[in-house]
């Protein structure tokens, strides 16, 4: 039975019927509808028969699922719901839509109660073979499954046909960041630059690990000069050409990041900008109303947007020359990349760099950093040559003749 639990709510007419089951994980979910009936005896018939016209309409809607849906419409109507509850960001919802595209471009003539493992195979090993990476096809198999998972879980289906395949592999690209002559020479750049909203940002990331939506969405509010410490509370993200306020990627994580000296003095200067900027447009800058202001925004309350610290980084970078230890131009996000690398090969414990960086775990923020910084691993191969050139002297080798 469908509806595990059916009752009537009120004393007298209008009665609603309530009408709740519990899902495999556990959570309870209700429908309520209003009764015809005027008295609580007809009322407690009306809830019977409508219990019973419940159970059937779900079982004709399973039914026509299990029969007639495509691959590619259950999987959009499984982003839709997802959508509609909120459960993830609009930027996210926006890639699993792209990835729809792939999905029905391979499986949309296939039924869902029709798929099979092989088809899955065949389909991602063609978008291989059309030349997409397998960063994006991993993606468009991650999204998949979980639909089908959920389609089982709701018994739309009686198993995941896609339990055995396995995602592609990706390489893992070590961090692009800056070695130390080029962190240096960006260091000097910025002890010569003018303290503007954009050279605070790249001061910001180079010094904290900051990423550039965190940076953006950075309030006074944020900011305390009597600890020295900033906390990330929030994050600009684009959606479709526009800009919203969200949730740091670590969420319901607010995190604190203690501030140095050069960070201090920078926001400090910045702070009294803003401050005379108001002063000019004949407002009074109240606290309440600093509290409110970007840090890296305008008096008008707007932010700076992340493309804009993105597209400024890479004029700088391409002047100065700058390559990362890959090999390639530092994007602004390696920025991040170099605090972290320069953290851990100066011995700051990896939980340390993990709660400052707001990773999940400390493990994630070792397997992306702990050999990237190749200076320290020429430095370690040169203590073991140190350690490996250590011979007897001549009276220890008299000991074994």
């Amino acid at each position: 039975m469908h509806y595990t639990n059916a009752f009537i709510r009120g004393k007298k007419a209008p009665f609603r019927g309530v009408f709740k089951y519990k899902d495999k994980d556990g959570n309870w979910h209700q429908t309520v509808r209003t009764l015809k009936a005027q008295g609580i005896a007809d009322a407690r018939r009306e809830l019977t028969e409508l219990r019973a016209q419940l159970e059937e309409e779900h079982e004709q809607a399973q039914f026509v699922a299990r029969t007639t849906m495509t691959v590619g419409e259950y999987v959009e109507g499984y982003i839709n719901r997802l959508d509609e509850t909120k459960v993830l960001e609009r930027s996210t919802v926006n890639g699993y839509l792209c990835m729809l595209g792939y999905i029905r471009d391979g499986l949309d003539k296939v039924r869902l109660t029709q798929l099979s493992a092989a088809q899955v195979q065949a389909w991602e090993a063609k978008l291989l073979t059309d030349g997409l990476s397998a960063t994006t096809v991993r993606k468009a198999h991650m999204l998949l499954k979980s639909a089908l998972k959920y389609a089982v879980e709701t018994e739309v289906l009686p198993k995941n046909p896609m339990a055995p395949v396995k995602a592609p592999k990706i390489d893992t690209p070590l961090p692009n960041a800056l070695d130390d002559a080029a962190r240096r020479l960006l260091v000097t750049f910025l002890d010569n630059a003018p303290h503007t909203p954009f050279n605070l940002g790249v001061l910001l990331a180079l010094s904290t690990g900051m990423r550039e939506g965190e940076i953006c969405g950075l309030r006074w509010s944020d900011v305390s000069f009597r600890t020295n410490t900033l906390w990330v509370r929030r994050s600009i993200a684009r959606d479709n050409g526009t800009y919203y306020v969200k949730q740091p990627k670590t969420r319901g994580s607010i995190r604190d990041i203690p501030l140095s000296a050069k960070a201090v003095a920078w926001l400090k200067d910045r702070r009294g900008a803003q401050e005379a900027e108001l002063v000019v447009a004949g407002l009074s800058p109240t606290e309440e109303r600093m509290a409110g202001l970007y840090v890296l925004g305008g008096v008008d309350g707007s932010h700076m947007a992340p493309h804009t610290l993105s597209k400024g980084w890479k004029s700088i970078a391409d002047s100065m020359g700058l390559v990362g230890t890959q090999g390639r131009r530092p994007t602004f996000h390696d920025l991040r990349h170099t605090f972290a690398t320069y953290a851990i090969s100066e011995g700051i414990d990896v939980k340390t760099v993990s709660s400052i960086l707001g990773h999940s775990s400390a493990a994630m923020t070792l397997n992306i950093y702990a050999s990237a910084d190749p200076s320290s691993k020429r430095a370690a191969v040169e203590t073991i040559d140190d350690v490996m050139g250590r011979r007897l002297t001549r009276k220890e080798l008299e000991r074994y003749a």
